[in-house]
């Protein structure tokens, strides 16, 4: 059996039937996929996250406090102090660069404290969103199974319910009363409808950022409950294009 979507780009799955779906994901509407399918998708194609960016570095984040607009004008005041002290008559005075290292003193430590601010709060924040993974249901062998998000894929039949958030990109196979909040992706503020419905665009009709039969990654379910298969996961879902 092959593994599901190998080597496959799926164009347009909103314009496909789940039994389709079904098929060229080599899945199963009814009992998801095996658990060794699930590990070899997860192989291929990596977990389901968006990438991050890499963590700014304390002594970069201090570079960056550096060039704030009320940092540049204490220093173009201390360098304006210096050079008004140099050629004065006192110029060979220390006493009167007082000014000058006093404003440099004070823009140093703002700017070391306001970096060691920035790089703690990023510190708990990381900390949190470790503490609050999130998780979601999915079939596996024919059963019920609650499982990171990170280790959703293509091909998986993922359940919805109220409150849940959805873990990637997912073609519905089936919908009742189902209601997604889209803001986070379109922000469109309120809720949108959507059904298991395969629908036929006319040639006149605009095309449409989140069909309806489609709901999309990062997006709420606010009402209804429904199951849908994972098209896409990762960066290649919409919200990581």
């Amino acid at each position: 059996m092959a593994s599901p979507g190998s080597f496959l780009v799926l164009l347009e799955p909103d314009l496909k039937s789940p039994e389709d779906l079904e098929g060229l994901l080599d899945s199963s509407l009814t009992r998801g996929l095996t658990s060794g399918q699930a590990e070899e998708a997860l192989r291929r194609d990596g977990p389901n996250e968006l990438e991050k960016p890499p963590k700014p570095t304390l002594r970069m984040l201090f570079a960056a406090q550096l060039t704030g607009f009320v940092i540049v004008l204490l220093a173009c005041a201390a360098l304006a102090s210096i050079v008004v002290s140099f050629t004065g008559p006192k110029k060979a005075d220390a006493l009167s660069y007082t000014t000058a290292e006093a404003i440099f003193v004070i823009v140093v430590i703002n700017a070391g404290i306001s970096a060691w601010a920035e790089h703690k709060a990023g510190d708990a924040l990381e900390a949190l969103s470790k503490m609050t993974q999130a998780s979601t249901t999915v079939l596996r062998d024919g059963r019920e199974v609650k499982i990171q998000a990170s280790a959703v894929v293509r091909g998986d039949i993922v359940v919805l319910r109220t409150g849940d958030v959805v873990p990637a990109d997912l073609r519905l196979v089936q919908a009742e009363d189902v209601k997604v909040s889209e803001m986070s992706l379109t922000g469109e503020p309120d809720d949108v409808a959507k059904t298991v419905n395969l629908k036929v665009q006319g040639p006149d009709e605009p095309m449409t950022l989140t069909p309806e039969n489609m709901v999309f990654s990062g997006c709420s379910v606010t009402y209804g409950k429904g199951r849908g298969i994972v098209c896409e996961t990762g960066m290649s879902t919409r919200i990581g294009r």
